[in-house]
């Protein structure tokens, strides 16, 4: 194990438990459980992919931008779908620094899904470093899948020695094998091991950054790797920490400083349990409005079917479906809602519409208001309560 520098008395392989508050202990159970949640949410498989795409795409692109890549977001989407949009020779290596990500990505779900056990090892950071600048141009003293022969440093941080390099990634791999949670241990104890090792190994690589180039990236997907071989986060969820470092970029930066001033990563940890935990909520959300959907749709399709099949039905049916829930919207802007509407009611005449609207309204599937109408969408969600303020006298001091 690695003796700790007078340079860089950080990097001791030391982390204590119990430096994380309370507080900090519950989000790692709410991690939990909502990483449960999303295993288990039904989804449509189309749904599914595509909220898939949409979150590798995401993650893809976070981690790249953090290192400068100035492709949007849609634009690495199109990548991740492999509708790839041809760049002008000048931007052409940004596309390749976000296929390699998306393709290192891929090679780790794939592994998972095939039982591959993919190890955790100077090779295999080795590996993903060389995928993550394979096809871009380097310096010589930059060699793609080798650790540096330099000093290097970012900013104000000056990385360990060269020669030391080596001796303090093999030491890291050898730590990180410590902290698994002791057999027999539950999926409580498996996870918050998992999330910590996986945040921990980042960190550690930023300190001592391993090589001339791509350290960040590559740090990243090491984490990626064992959120996703812990088999407790769903492959939909592994790349949020990149994305939330992404958005809090000047915070991610701050808390790498803080950690090394400090000698402890506790408080880097605490942000990027923080992170996860705010992203999943997103996340969660975005399913739970996806399960809404299907919910009313059958719900729609319920209350049609009480009604003998006639045209008016069946086009008072599509209306239906396609009524926005979030906003009003007049009789007008319902012929705007799909081709096959406005080709419904152009046959139809021109009272019609209002006509197929009031129905709707007192079948209870629509709200109106003025000349607005909107779909009742709310009635989907039985178990939804207002949530009650505590009483001012009623605190809990979690820390």
């Amino acid at each position: 194990m690695w003796d700790p520098s007078p340079t860089h008395p950080w990097i001791n392989f030391q982390f204590h438990p119990d430096s994380l508050k309370p507080t900090t202990w519950v989000l790692l159970g709410e991690a939990k459980s909502k990483c449960e949640h999303l295993i288990g949410s039904p989804l449509q498989p189309s749904v599914a992919e595509n909220l898939s795409a949409v979150y590798l795409a995401r993650g893809v692109h976070a981690t790249t931008a953090i290192e400068g890549n100035t492709l949007s977001e849609d634009e690495v989407l199109d990548r991740v779908r492999g509708a790839k949009d041809e760049l002008p020779p000048s931007r052409e290596y940004l596309g390749i620094e976000v296929d390699n990500i998306i393709r290192a990505i891929g090679d780790i779900d794939q592994a998972v899904r095939t039982g591959t056990h993919l190890p955790l090892d100077r090779n295999r950071l080795l590996a993903l470093h060389a995928m993550v600048l394979q096809g871009l141009e380097n310096p010589p003293e930059n060699d793609p899948g080798h650790l540096r022969r330099h000093n290097v440093g970012v900013a104000r941080y000056k990385a360990p020695d060269h020669g030391q390099v080596q001796q303090l990634v093999d030491s890291l791999f050898e730590w990180l094998e410590t902290l698994h949670s002791p057999p027999g241990a539950g999926d409580g104890d498996r996870f918050a091991a998992s999330l910590v090792r996986a945040i921990l190994a980042h960190l550690y690589l930023a300190w001592i950054h391993p090589f001339g180039n791509g350290n960040g990236r590559t740090a990243r997907l090491v984490e990626v790797q064992i959120l996703t071989q812990s088999g407790l986060v769903p492959l939909v969820a592994t790349s949020l920490l990149s994305d939330y470092y992404n958005k809090t970029r000047d915070r991610y930066y701050g808390e790498l400083e803080r950690a090394s001033a400090t000698l402890d990563p506790a408080g880097f940890v605490a942000y990027a349990i923080q992170g996860f935990v705010e992203e999943l909520r997103l996340q969660i959300k975005v399913v739970k409005d996806q399960n809404v959907r299907v919910a009313w749709e059958g719900y729609i399709h319920e209350i049609m079917n009480r009604f003998k099949g006639t045209d008016a039905k069946s086009r008072q049916r599509r209306v239906a479906l396609a009524m926005p829930a979030d906003k009003f919207i007049t009789r007008e802007e319902v012929l705007e809602l799909s081709t096959r509407i406005a080709a419904d009611y152009a046959r139809a005449g021109e009272r019609t519409t209002a006509r197929d609207l009031n129905d709707l309204a007192r079948m209870g599937l629509l709200e109106k208001a003025g000349r607005g109408y909107r779909a009742r969408m709310e009635i989907i969600e039985a178990f939804s309560s207002p949530v009650a303020e505590p009483p001012d006298d009623l605190q809990l001091q979690l820390g």
